[in-house]
């Protein structure tokens, strides 16, 4: 009995460490070690990406020291343009929008095959995405721009900000 369970923990932990090392992000609000292939820090920002293994989905996270919303953009190193994904916490709740950013504001937009999760511990918010790739990814590279507010909404103006490309 004791050699099956034994057994089991084994092949358990080998299954979790080959999904690790695999390329299977999980979509929790957490950025795990070996979860993205690519990670860079900025501006008190952790940006991470990945791709899927068929390269048709983009895997992106960013967390931040914040207890109001953050937003990761995608396709510029500028607002105007960059398909944006916010997000906040709150009364244990996330909310999500995804928008498009048009000069120095933004709105949402349709968003078909993306998803989004959120998480605020311990005064960090993080964001983790999935969504089709090709629209995003140019001769590997993934331009970026990160944000954070004070605030749980949508609207009010960010108080820190990067930008920056990611090599996948």
């Amino acid at each position: 009995m004791k050699m099956k369970l034994v057994l089991a923990l084994l092949a358990l932990s080998a299954t979790v460490t080959w999904a690790q090392t695999s390329g299977t992000v999980v979509l929790d609000g957490t950025i795990s070690e070996s979860e993205y292939e690519t990670v860079e820090v900025k501006n008190e920002f952790t940006i991470a990406a990945r791709l899927s293994d068929d390269k048709t989905t983009l895997y992106a996270a960013v967390k931040g020291p914040t207890t109001g919303w953050i937003a990761l953009g995608l396709g510029t190193l500028k607002m105007n343009g960059s398909f944006m994904t916010l997000g906040y916490v709150a009364d244990g709740k996330f909310s999500v929008s995804f928008e498009r950013g048009k000069g120095y504001t933004h709105a949402p937009t349709p968003a078909p095959g993306a998803e989004a999760v959120v998480s605020e511990i311990d005064g960090v918010t993080t964001l983790e995405l999935s969504l089709p790739a090709l629209s995003y990814v140019k001769n590997g590279m993934l331009q970026v721009i990160a944000a954070s507010g004070t605030k749980d909404d949508f609207k009010t103006k960010h108080t820190r900000r990067a930008a920056l490309e990611l090599k996948l």
